[in-house]
C-alpha cells in the first residue's frame, strides 16, 4: 500500500469548510442525507454507560471528549452528567480488533492507523482475524464508519548520552538557545536534532538497504562529538511493544524520507505488522514478565532496539527515560505527562531527555508543539498541526481512509496524524434489535455527536492535540449524522458504495481552494549590547511579508508644585521602530537602536525596560501581532578622575 497518490490535500481553511458545508446542505435538501435520529426511542443523553477501546494516542483526547459530553453536550437533559464513557487505551491494533468481533466488545473502537479494505470487510462481517469470506453468520453483519476525531503530533524523543557534550554538535544539529527565563535571558536548553537522511538511517540500523557502514553510535552520526565512551554509545531505538497507530504514523514519516526502505510494506504490513523493525527480531522477550513476544528479542547490544513490556505510548516513554543514549517517539500529551515530564526544565533532567524538532516537507526544523519558544514546561499546549496539509482524504466516512496522511507536509510539523473512531452505522444489525442495545446505540450516537461538535473540538488544542481541519470536520459530522438505529436495508448507502469504489471520482472530495499563507512567527533569540544600549531580536518568519517592530518604554518625569514638593509622573516614549520586507521564509535579525530620549534615560539610569510590539503580515495573508519585552542596558563611561 502506498500513499503517494493523486488526491486532495486538506488544511485549515474556513472558506473550504463553508464550501463543504454548503455541499452537505444541498445533499440534505435533495433527500440524500439519512434521517438517522428518527428511529431512536431513547432520548438524548438518556442512554446507559458504554465503553470504547483503542489507540493510546487518543487517551487524553477522550478525557476532553468525556468532559465536554457530560458537562456541555448533555447539559440540561434529565440525569445530565451521569452517563460515563470509559475509554481503554490499549493500542490501535486492539481498537481495530474490537470491531472485528461480536462477543463482549466495546461499542466503538479507535485507531491512528486507518483500516485497509480487508480490515473494513472483517469489521463489517465480524470474522475477527479470519478473512471476511469466512463469515458463517451474516445475521450480525454491519457497516463501519471511519470517523476522524482529532489531530495530533508524534514527537521525536531523545535521551542524549550522559557525559557526552551536546555543545560539540554542529549548529545545524542542535536547537538554538531559544527559551527565555523570567529575566528574558536564554535558559540554555540545547537539544540534539537530526536532518532527514540521518534520522531515517538511525531508525534503519542494520536493515535491508542500509549502507555498508550504517549508523550505530552517536559519534557515527555526529563525528564532531568527542571520542569518549559516552559519545560512542550505541543509539538504542525504543519502540512500541504492541501493534500501534502511532508507530504507523511514525513509519509513514520515515517512508516519506526513504520510500525504498520498506517502511510501509515490510515494516508496517509484514509478518508482525508495525512491530517489525529493520535489523531487529520479533520474538520471546526474556526481560518481560512471562516472556511474551515483542520487538527487540535480541539483546540491546546486538540489535540496538528495545521496548517497554506493555501496550501504549506511556510504556515506550518510560523505557526511553530509563535508557541512556536512546531515541523514540510518542504523542506530545503522553510525553508531557510522563514522570518525569519530557518538557521538564533542564536542571531537573540534566538537559538530556526531551522531545526535539524534525524537518517538515519544506526542509525546515519545526517544533511538535504550538509554543513559539518550543521546549518548556510552562509553554503553550497544542499540537503544531494547524497548518498541516492532509493528503489522500476521501469524500466520506465509508471511503478509504488508509490513504490519508499528514506527514512531511510543507506547512506545520512534519509528523502529524489523525486519530479515527470506528463506529457502526446501525448497532441493531451488529448486536441485535433489543431495547438494551438501542439505548447503548443512543449513547454512541450522542457521544460521537459531542466529539465532532464545536465544543468537543474546541477543547483539543489546550490538551496537546489540534482540532480537525474544517473540511475533514464536515466529513466527520456528516458521518455521525448517519448513525442510527434499525435502519433496515438502506444501511449506509447514502454516502458511498460500501467504501469499495475507491478508483472513481465519486469517492474523492473536490479540490480545496489554496490555503492562506501562514502568519505564525517566533522569536528564537533576543540579545542586548551594553556598549551601545541597543538590542538584536531574531525573528523566524514562515514566508514572505512585511514585519513591523515598535519599541516603547515608560519613563518618569518630575513636576513642580506650588508647595515646592515634587510629584513623579510617567510618560511613554518611543524607543525605536524597525520595518522589514522579507522576500522569503527564514530567520532575520532586527536591530533596535534607542532613540534620543531612550538614550538619555539609559545614560541616567543604566537600564530601560522596553515593550516590543511585532506585527507580521504575510503576502496575501492576514496580520498577526505579538508582544514581548526586554531590558536595555548601557555601561556608564568612566570619567578617568579618581
Amino acid at each position: 500500500m502506498s500513499r503517494t497518490i493523486s488526491a486532495p490535500r486538506w488544511g485549515f481553511s474556513a472558506a473550504l469548510a463553508g464550501v463543504i458545508a454548503l455541499a452537505l446542505s444541498a445533499l440534505a435538501a435533495l433527500g440524500l442525507a439519512a434521517q438517522a435520529d428518527a428511529a431512536f426511542t431513547t432520548g438524548k443523553c438518556a442512554g446507559p454507560d458504554i465503553a470504547g477501546r483503542g489507540a493510546s494516542f487518543a487517551r487524553d483526547a477522550h478525557k476532553v471528549f468525556n468532559f465536554n459530553f457530560k458537562n456541555n453536550y448533555c447539559n440540561g437533559t434529565p440525569g445530565f452528567g451521569l452517563i460515563n464513557v470509559t475509554y481503554e487505551p490499549l493500542g490501535s491494533g486492539a481498537g481495530r480488533l474490537s470491531m472485528k468481533v461480536r462477543e463482549d466488545t466495546p461499542r466503538f473502537g479507535m485507531s491512528d492507523e486507518p483500516p485497509i479494505a480487508s480490515e473494513v470487510a472483517q469489521m463489517n462481517a465480524g470474522t475477527g482475524s479470519e478473512p471476511a469470506d469466512k463469515d458463517v453468520d451474516p445475521s450480525d453483519n454491519g457497516k463501519i464508519h471511519v470517523i476522524p476525531a482529532a489531530v495530533g503530533a508524534v514527537a521525536a524523543l531523545v535521551n542524549f548520552p550522559d557525559g557526552c557534550d551536546v555543545g560539540k554538535l554542529p549548529e545545524a544539529s542542535r536547537t538554538p538557545e531559544q527559551n527565555l527565563d523570567a529575566d528574558g535571558a536564554p535558559d540554555d536548553v540545547m537539544r540534539a536534532r537530526f536532518d532527514k537522511a540521518q534520522y531515517e538511517k538511525v531508525w534503519a540500523q542494520g536493515g535491508a538497504g542500509s549502507p555498508a557502514a550504517p549508523y550505530v553510535t552517536w559519534r557515527d552520526v555526529f563525528p564532531t562529538l568527542d571520542a569518549v565512551a559516552a559519545c560512542e554509545k550505541p543509539i538504542i531505538r525504543v519502540v512500541r511493544f504492541d501493534e500501534s497507530g502511532t508507530t504507523f504514523a511514525f513509519k509513514d514519516y520515515l517512508n516519506s524520507l526513504n520510500g525504498a526502505r520498506g517502511w510501509k510494506t515490510t515494516y508496517a504490513f509484514g509478518a508482525n505488522q508495525t512491530k517489525e523493525w529493520p535489523g531487529a527480531e520479533y520474538g520471546k522477550r526474556s526481560d518481560c514478565s512471562g516472556e511474551p513476544n515483542g520487538p527487540g528479542a535480541k539483546a540491546d547490544s546486538e540489535d540496538h532496539l528495545t521496548s517497554g513490556c506493555s501496550n501504549g505510548n506511556g510504556s515506550l516513554v518510560s523505557k526511553l527515560i530509563s535508557t541512556d543514549g536512546s531515541v523514540g517517539y510518542s504523542d506530545v500529551s503522553t510525553a508531557r505527562n510522563a514522570s518525569p515530564s519530557l518538557a521538564i526544565e533542564p536542571e531537573a533532567n540534566d538537559n538530556d531527555t526531551y522531545w526535539t524538532q524534525v524537518k517538515n516537507g519544506a526542509d525546515a526544523f519545526v517544533e511538535p508543539t504550538a509554543d513559539a519558544n518550543g521546549f518548556r514546561t510552562d509553554g503553550f499546549k497544542g499540537a503544531n498541526c494547524q497548518a498541516t496539509e492532509f493528503e489522500g482524504v476521501p469524500a466520506n466516512t465509508f471511503g478509504d481512509w488508509s490513504q490519508a496522511s499528514g506527514v512531511n507536509s510543507k506547512t506545520g510539523y512534519g509528523i502529524c496524524t489523525m486519530t479515527y473512531g470506528l463506529v457502526f452505522d446501525d448497532n441493531a444489525d451488529v448486536w441485535g434489535n433489543s431495547p438494551a442495545e438501542e439505548a447503548k446505540a443512543r449513547t454512541v450516537r450522542d457521544y460521537w455527536e459531542s466529539i465532532v461538535s464545536e465544543g468537543g473540538q474546541g477543547q483539543l488544542f489546550g490538551n496537546d492535540y489540534a482540532p480537525l481541519p474544517p473540511a475533514v470536520s464536515a466529513i466527520s459530522k456528516a458521518g455521525v449524522d448517519e448513525i442510527g438505529w434499525n435502519k433496515g436495508e438502506d444501511t449506509g448507502n447514502n454516502q458511498s458504495n460500501n467504501g469499495n469504489d475507491n478508483g472513481g471520482n465519486d469517492n474523492t472530495a473536490p479540490s480545496p481552494p489554496p490555503l492562506k499563507p501562514s502568519n505564525l512567527f517566533s522569536l528564537p533569540r533576543k540579545s542586548i549590547s551594553s556598549k551601545t544600549g541597543g538590542a538584536t531580536i531574531s525573528v523566524k518568519l514562515p514566508g514572505a511579508g512585511k514585519l513591523v517592530m515598535i519599541g516603547t518604554a515608560k519613563v518618569q518625569i518630575a513636576q513642580k508644585r506650588k508647595s515646592k514638593r515634587r510629584q513623579r509622573k510617567s510618560k511613554t516614549i518611543k524607543v525605536g521602530q524597525v520595518v522589514l520586507n522579507a522576500s522569503r521564509a527564514g530567520t532575520y535579525n532586527l536591530t533596535l537602536k534607542p532613540s534620543g530620549g531612550a538614550k538619555k534615560e539609559l545614560r541616567r539610569k543604566g537600564t530601560l525596560r522596553v515593550s516590543l510590539k511585532l506585527t507580521f503580515t504575510p503576502n496575501g495573508g492576514e496580520a498577526k501581532t505579538t508582544t514581548t519585552g526586554l531590558t536595555l542596558k548601557l555601561k556608564k563611561k568612566r570619567s578617568g578622575k579618581r
